[in-house]
Formats: C-alpha cells, sequence, structure tokens
C-alpha cells in the first residue's frame, strides 16, 4: 500500500525545512525553552536551546521529511559536527495523524550510525553517495524527543 503523500502547497525544500524548524522551536518553547532559531546564518546549528536559568544549552540541527522517512540525509560534515551539546532532531509527516513528529539523537550516535553505513556501503562496493541516518529505534528517539531536555540536563547538573 503506498504512502499517502501530504497535501503541502509546497515541494520547496528550504520551505519545508523552515517549517521543521518552527515545529521544533514552538515545542521547545511550550516546554519553557528559550528556542532560538539561527535563520540559516549558523553552519551546522538550526537552533540554540536555552533554559530559563541559563546553567543548560544545546545546539539542535533539524532535518525535516515532508514525507513520512524512515531515514534522512545529514551532509558530508556529520562527523565533525560531533559534540556533547549538538543534536539532531529528525522531523517527518505522519499520514496517519496529518501532523509533523519529531525524533531527537545525540550528534555523536548519528555520527557513529552514519559512518557504520558508509562502510558497510564501502565493502559492499556501493559508489559513495550523500551520508544518511538510518534510525534503528524510531519509538525510542521519539521517546527522546518527548522528554528532552529533561535528561540532558540532569546530566548536566552531574
Amino acid at each position: 500500500m503506498k504512502m499517502q503523500e501530504p497535501d503541502f502547497p509546497t515541494h520547496d525544500k528550504s520551505l519545508i525545512g523552515a517549517a521543521g524548524v518552527h515545529f521544533v522551536a514552538s515545542h521547545l518553547s511550550l516546554r519553557g525553552l528559550i528556542a532560538l532559531p539561527t535563520i540559516r546564518n549558523t553552519a551546522g546549528v538550526d537552533i540554540v536551546v536555552i533554559n530559563r536559568e541559563g546553567t543548560w544549552q544545546a545546539n539542535l540541527q533539524v532535518k525535516t521529511s515532508r514525507g513520512c522517512a524512515t531515514f534522512w540525509p545529514v551532509g558530508a560534515k556529520y562527523a565533525t559536527w560531533c559534540a556533547e551539546n549538538n543534536w539532531y532532531v529528525f522531523v517527518r509527516y505522519n499520514p496517519k495523524t496529518g501532523r509533523l513528529e519529531a525524533f531527537l539523537e545525540s550528534s555523536v550516535a548519528v555520527a557513529g550510525n552514519v559512518a557504520e553505513m558508509v562502510e558497510a556501503d564501502k565493502g559492499k562496493g556501493v559508489k559513495p553517495w550523500a551520508p544518511y541516518f538510518y534510525p534503528a529505534e524510531l519509538e525510542k528517539l521519539r521517546i527522546q524527543w518527548e522528554e528532552f531536555p529533561k535528561q540532558q540536563e540532569s546530566e548536566a547538573k552531574k
């Protein structure tokens, strides 16, 4: 059965990306965080997130798909964007609910996943192409997004 394509008026990738960034920023704001979209003027960082006390901060890279994606392109610089406070938020359209949904993973875990896929492709003799993140457990990443930043803030206090 073919997945229903979303009925968005645009196919413009930059607008779809902007919608994902605003989706993430609005959810973080509703959680009581300060979420500052960078409007594409900061390489690698789409949103800077800070708690109200200013004692915790995270950098988010948002990857958005207008379909019900099970993998997302992350770009060739995935290996250099690894840091304790760097996170990816993967956003996709869910045709069953008619809404966007988000998944969160650390930059370190994403880099490890992508590196494994790149090596596996090399081993198969596959021609190099854009690196993609293939999450094994989407439900785990959905829960991480829903609980963000509770765990990250508590770990920062240790």
